[in-house]
């Protein structure tokens, strides 16, 4: 699994190894030396026109020093390397300054004609230490090296950037390709951030192996690949047989609002659930019935039919949302069934119809069911949640233990928390998923998980992560409709995948 480090962790990490034996300076150097190697061994031989010029800009502290050691080495292979800085001597750290006495290059002051003059420039101007806004001189020189389109390469993160957040400090490096160390931080996956970000490589810098674990164990901010859930994945047994696999309840919408509970229910029989019924009104139900074949329809009018086929049919997971319209049949039905205590995805309808009294929903979660995902874009999340300023880590946290449920806030950067705190990011997405019905599919995978017994967070991570891979390849006009059939494309090779390594 792959843990985020936050900026207190790796300080945490920096004093620990310190105590261990190993020196700031020695880390620097370390970070300096692992930096330098990725530059001549992988960026440089992939730049075009490439004509040895390259301007390494360093910060008063840390990042700095780290730059200070790549330059120094660099010119050691001879590039033609200037270095420069905004800042005098006066305002470098004791351990900086002593990485750029050990060398013996001129440090210039940033200027226009350095940076226009680089077919790279190398960026450690600010590191994870940054929580304050820049100044106007800061923020007009990031504006020009951004505006000069050369090849940037960041050092630990983007300068500008905020680590935890992702946030501009107001403004960042637009970094082709960042390294950092140790283990990526918030910033690379969170938006702005992550745009600013680049590429990413990660470089050990001699952190001692026990300290590194210590603080990885602590740490609660997980980037969602499948290692996060996959030996968690329900994978079918040879006794299995469609209901031990899991049977999925949906709920339609009316006659003229079907669409979206199709769309959920056919990505929770991709996803693996044995069963999925689609419970369906009178006029909804020959609608839905022209339309499907794998999907079991069910004539379902009241609540009270739905709640006793839920009791009586092996359902193990029940959805309610997509398409169901913001009406009193819809909160009353998402209150009943949480209250049954079987696995819930609430979606769409059935988290805006609790606008104006959010906190009846969280108490009916929190009193009777402790496996709910709530799946909200940030319109709905902004509906339903107080708390919706900060960063997204902090925001879906608090709304994760607000209601007692576990939050997928959806966007481009997804995060995903349980109301214990733990915390999932999306490594990548796609522009191709923003289209009407993308949040049905997402919602009926989680859905399809849960009926298999997976765990509200896990089952929500998974989903996530399967969703995004419908985006991974390009597909310019994509809609929704086309998605379960491309996780009929693509899952048995990407679980074949999983299942090898798990």
């Amino acid at each position: 699994m792959i843990n985020l480090f936050t900026s207190k962790e790796v300080k945490n990490l920096d004093e620990l190894s310190v105590k261990h034996g190993v020196s700031l300076s020695e880390l620097m150097e370390n970070a300096g030396k692992a930096s330098f190697e990725v530059i001549i061994d992988k960026i440089i031989p992939s730049l075009l026109n490439f004509n040895n010029r390259i301007t390494v800009l360093c910060g008063p502290g840390n990042n700095g020093g780290d730059g200070f050691v790549i330059a120094k080495k660099l010119i050691e292979k001879n590039f033609d390397v200037k270095v420069c800085s905004p800042f005098n001597k006066t305002y470098f750290n004791s351990i900086a300054l002593e990485k750029l006495e050990m060398s013996d290059f001129d440090l210039l002051e940033a200027s226009q004609d350095l940076f226009k003059n680089s077919d790279l420039i190398i960026d450690a101007l600010f590191g994870i230490g940054l929580n304050r806004d820049i100044d106007k001189k800061l923020i007009d020189l990031i504006d020009l090296i951004n505006k000069e389109k050369n090849y940037v390469v960041s050092i630990d993160i983007p300068s500008g950037l905020e680590t935890d957040t992702g946030e501009k400090k107001p403004n960042s490096i637009n970094a082709n390709h960042t390294i950092t160390f140790q283990s990526p931080k918030p910033c690379h996956f969170l938006l702005p951030g992550k745009i600013n970000t680049g590429e990413l490589s990660v470089v050990d810098i001699g952190v001692p192996k026990k300290i590194f674990k210590e603080v990885k164990k602590s740490s609660n901010i997980f980037l969602n690949t499948s290692d996060l859930w996959k030996n968690h994945f329900p994978w079918p047994k040879e006794h299995d047989h469609k209901y031990s696999r899991g049977h999925l309840l949906v709920q339609s919408g009316d006659q003229f609002s079907t669409g979206a509970s199709r769309l959920a229910s056919l990505s929770a029989l991709r996803i693996g659930a044995g069963v999925v019924t689609l419970a369906s009104s009178d006029e909804a139900a020959l609608i839905n019935a022209s339309h499907l074949t794998s999907v079991m329809i069910k004539n379902i009018n009241n609540i009270s039919d739905f709640i006793n086929f839920s009791k009586n049919r092996k359902v193990t997971s029940l959805l309610i949302g997509p398409g169901c319209g913001v009406t009193d049949y819809t909160k009353k039905l998402s209150l009943n069934i949480i209250e049954l205590g079987l696995p819930v995805v609430l979606d769409a309808d059935a988290l805006s119809v609790f606008k104006d009294d959010p906190d009846e929903l969280f108490s009916c979660i929190k009193k009777y069911n402790n496996n709910v995902i709530l799946t909200p874009h940030e319109g709905e999340f902004n509906r339903i949640f107080k708390d919706t300023k900060g960063s997204k880590l902090s925001v879906t946290r608090d709304a994760a233990k607000e209601s007692g449920a576990t939050i997928i806030y959806k966007g481009n950067d997804s995060v995903i928390s349980n109301p214990e705190g733990l915390l999932a990011i999306s490594d990548r997405s796609s522009p191709f998923l923003a289209t009407a019905g993308s949040g049905d599919v997402l919602a009926g995978i989680c859905a399809g998980l849960l009926s298999q017994g997976m765990d509200s967070f896990l089952a929500a991570c998974a989903g996530q992560w399967f969703h995004k891979k419908i985006g991974e390849i390009p597909r310019p006009g994509m809609i929704a409709d086309d998605m379960p059939g491309i996780i009929e494309n693509f899952l048995p090779t990407v679980l074949g995948e999983i299942y090898e390594k798990s």
